[in-house]
């Protein structure tokens, strides 16, 4: 990679990280490419060398930090053996940010914004769906019985208890994770040992 190449990188990383830093403070619609280009420290020009429009940049800049802050949450539950304990690990960790953590005002925005921009929704979509997939591979490889719908549940009961702790910086967390630990009993081994049965008597 030459100097130049890593000079234009660099560059749209911060022009990025500015507007996903401007999105909480302004809101979706007060952001401008000039206080984008102010925060970013560049020209204002630049920005449409490095986006096609402001639309864009606005996606670009939500999806990335959104996407960030989950994985940034999740990937230290893989090293934890009891499914409950990830859960309850999770949830104390959302917990334990500001309620008015500019990455929950970012989230807000962008679910409203994404009533208006399709791709943004897509994009948001195709996001939760990361998460589902990989909370259910994580209860998957820690043996519980039901996966599936224990993901969906998982990132359902988060979207609804960021959004209602930026209403209530107090609400306890322990509640829910009780509720999502009677979810998360792993197979028996009865089970586990039934349908091996099953399934050599059908072959």
């Amino acid at each position: 990679m030459t100097p130049d190449n890593q000079a234009k990188i660099t560059t749209r990383d911060r022009i990025i990280d500015a507007t996903a830093s401007l999105i909480p403070e302004l809101g979706w619609g007060g952001v401008t490419s000039r206080r984008v280009a102010d925060r970013a420290g560049v020209k204002p020009g630049v920005l449409h060398y490095h986006v096609a429009s402001m639309d864009e940049l606005l996606r670009l800049a939500a999806v990335r930090r959104i996407r960030r802050f989950f994985k940034d949450r999740v990937d230290g539950l893989f090293i934890l053996e009891d499914p409950g304990n990830a859960i309850e690990e999770l949830f104390q960790g959302l917990s334990s940010v500001d309620s008015q953590n500019p990455d929950f005002r970012l989230l807000a925005e962008s679910l409203v914004a994404a009533n208006r921009d399709q791709e943004l929704r897509v994009e948001l979509v195709d996001s939760l769906a990361e998460l589902r997939r990989t909370l259910i591979d994580l209860f998957r490889a820690r043996g519980v019985a039901s996966p599936g719908p224990l993901g969906v549940t998982v990132v359902a009961a988060i979207d609804g208890f960021l959004l209602q702790r930026m209403l209530d910086p107090d609400l306890d967390p322990a509640p829910l994770v009780e509720a999502l630990r009677s979810l998360a009993s792993p197979v028996s081994r009865s089970s586990r040992e039934t349908g091996e049965e099953i399934t050599h008597s059908q072959g």
